[in-house]
C-alpha cells in the first residue's frame, strides 16, 4: 500500500481514501495520492489478488472493510476513477450528508445502458451499521440475485459487488434509501468524458467507464482532448514529486 504524509490513524471528522484493484492497469494511485494530501486525508493503495473460485470484484468490499474505524469515513475509489476539480474539498462535502452511512452516485445514461448506483465510488462513515451492510454484501449469492435482477428497475447487471450492493440496499431494511443512503445524481463525483465539454475541471470526477471503448483509449483521448499527464494532474501541483519511475512503468 501507498500511505499519504502520516499512519492512518484515526481522527475525529478525518477521511481515509482507499483505492486499488487486482492488477496494475492504470497510474491514477498519483491522482489519488495527491489529492488525497490536498485534503489533508490519509490514502492508501490496495493491490487485491485473485484467488481461485473467489468473485474479483469482492475483494473491494474486503478491503473497504478493513480500512473502517482508520477515520470517520472512507472513500473508496476504483483504479478508474479519476479527480479533476482539485479545489474540491471532501470533509465540507460530506457534512452536508453527515446523517446518512453510505454517499453514493447514480450512473449517467451512457449508450443507453445505466445502473442503479455506481458502486466505483462511494463514501462510507465508520459505523457498526456500515460494517453489518458490507457483511450482508459479501454474504450476497449472485446467482440469486441473477435470478432477482429486474432490469427496468435496477439497469444493467454487472455480475459484481455492484449488484450484490444494490439488491442489499433495496431488500434488507436496514439499509434503506434516505436513512443508511443517500444516492445522489452522476454529476457529483460520477462523470464520463463525453460530460466535459470546456475544462478538466467542468467536473469533480471522472470515471472511465464504456462499453465500446478501453479504459487505456479513454484515458487517452481525455488526455489528449486537455492536453493532461497521465496522472490526469495539473502540472503545479506534481512540482517537487519525482514520477519518473511510475512514467517509465508500461502497464
Amino acid at each position: 500500500m501507498f500511505f499519504s504524509k502520516r499512519l492512518l490513524s484515526q481522527r475525529k471528522g478525518g477521511l481515509t481514501i482507499v483505492s486499488g484493484c487486482d492488477r496494475l492497469r492504470l497510474k491514477s494511485f498519483i491522482n489519488h495520492k495527491v489529492f488525497a494530501d490536498i485534503n489533508c486525508a490519509n490514502y492508501a493503495w490496495s493491490f487485491m489478488l485473485r484467488r481461485d473460485g473467489v468473485n474479483p470484484y469482492f475483494g473491494k468490499i474486503d478491503t473497504v472493510r478493513a480500512a473502517l474505524g482508520g477515520d470517520e469515513w472512507v472513500f473508496w475509489l476504483d483504479d478508474d476513477a479519476y479527480f479533476t476539480d482539485f479545489s474540491w474539498r471532501l470533509l465540507p462535502y460530506i457534512s452536508r450528508y453527515k446523517k446518512h452511512d453510505l454517499i453514493i452516485c447514480k450512473s449517467p445514461i451512457n449508450a443507453g445502458a445505466w445502473t442503479f448506483v455506481s458502486s466505483g465510488q462511494f463514501f462510507l462513515k465508520s459505523t457498526r451499521r456500515s460494517l453489518e451492510f458490507l457483511d450482508a454484501v459479501r454474504n450476497v449469492n449472485l446467482e440469486h440475485v441473477k435470478a432477482w435482477w429486474n432490469q427496468e428497475k435496477y439497469g444493467m447487471y454487472t455480475n459484481g459487488d455492484q449488484d450484490a450492493i444494490v439488491y442489499v440496499l433495496t431488500t434488507d431494511r436496514r439499509f434503506e434509501e434516505g436513512d443508511f443512503f443517500i444516492r445522489l445524481d452522476h454529476s457529483e463525483f460520477n462523470s464520463r468524458e463525453f460530460h466535459y465539454k470546456n475544462s478538466p475541471h467542468d467536473y469533480r470526477l471522472l470515471h472511465l467507464a464504456s462499453a465500446t471503448k478501453t479504459k487505456t483509449e479513454l484515458l487517452s483521448e481525455f488526455m489528449a482532448r486537455f492536453n493532461m499527464n497521465e496522472f490526469l494532474v495539473p502540472e503545479e501541483l506534481l512540482v517537487g514529486i519525482d514520477t519518473r519511475d511510475y512514467q517509465r512503468v508500461v502497464l
